[in-house]
């Protein structure tokens, strides 16, 4: 098992992320943004948690969030989130993402205008990129708890360590940093002990949905607002996982 040390962001976003939007990618992206729509209206400050080098998730916030920080452990990835929000609107590398996330929001065929012009709000719409722990007990420091009213977080937690009670520290860490009444949006890998990245294999939590569903109302979420679902992928079975656990949840208020 290799650990983070070994961890390249190019091969991350080679493995997964470079040829086209596959279809747990589909299903997630389509899960965030129908959950966000649902609200009706604007989150005012949003948080994308463990990051990675990706900003698929990101582009998909920025139409329902008036600011977006992004946070991550390694210095690489969030190097690779600089590199595209700093970039003009000929970077490709999220366009393919960008044009499925507008075809999820109704946009039949959208165009390369549009795709340009959601892009270029979502680098308006980012305000700051942190270095984070998810292990530290004030994760972005004290002036964060209780400080975001949407945190979204893709395949970051569980794969911290494959020790499930890192896993549910870290969610209460994450959790933390969440209003009352906020909405969190979470993606792990399901029953995952190792997944890939390059030729590398890094540690999965091995999640159940009992065990997302146990750790959001133990975080203070209301059972009622949980929503716990498996999507199976099987043909990621060459990358350590067949399937892909997606939640939402709201914190109690007050």
């Amino acid at each position: 098992m290799a650990d983070y040390s070994e961890w390249r962001a190019r091969d991350y976003f080679q493995t997964y992320y470079s040829e086209v939007v596959l279809p747990d990618e589909q299903a997630v992206l389509a899960y965030q943004v129908d959950v966000m729509r649902a609200r009706g209206q604007r989150f005012g400050r949003g948080l994308e948690y463990g990051c990675g080098p990706t900003l698929h998730r990101a582009i998909a916030a920025s139409q329902y969030a008036f600011r977006i920080d992004m946070a991550d452990w390694l210095a690489d990835n969030l190097s690779a989130s600089r590199d595209w929000l700093l970039a003009d609107i000929d970077n490709p590398d999220w366009k393919q993402f960008t044009h499925y996330i507008l075809g999820r929001e109704g946009h039949a065929e959208p165009t390369n205008q549009q795709v340009e012009q959601r892009e270029a709000h979502t680098r308006k719409v980012v305000r700051g990129l942190y270095i984070s722990d998810a292990r530290w007990r004030q994760p972005l420091g004290p002036e964060r708890d209780a400080f975001y009213d949407l945190i979204v977080s893709g395949f970051c937690l569980d794969a911290v360590s494959d020790d499930q009670l890192v896993w549910r520290q870290c969610m209460q860490n994450l959790l933390s940093m969440l209003q009352p009444g906020g909405t969190l949006i979470i993606h792990a890998l399901h029953q995952c002990r190792a997944y890939k990245c390059g030729e590398r294999m890094f540690p999965g939590a091995n999640l159940s949905k009992d065990d997302m569903q146990d750790v959001l109302l133990d975080g203070g979420c209301t059972r009622a607002s949980i929503d716990v679902q498996v999507i199976p992928c099987p043909d990621n079975q060459i990358y350590g996982y067949n399937g892909i656990l997606t939640a939402s949840a709201q914190k109690a208020p007050r």
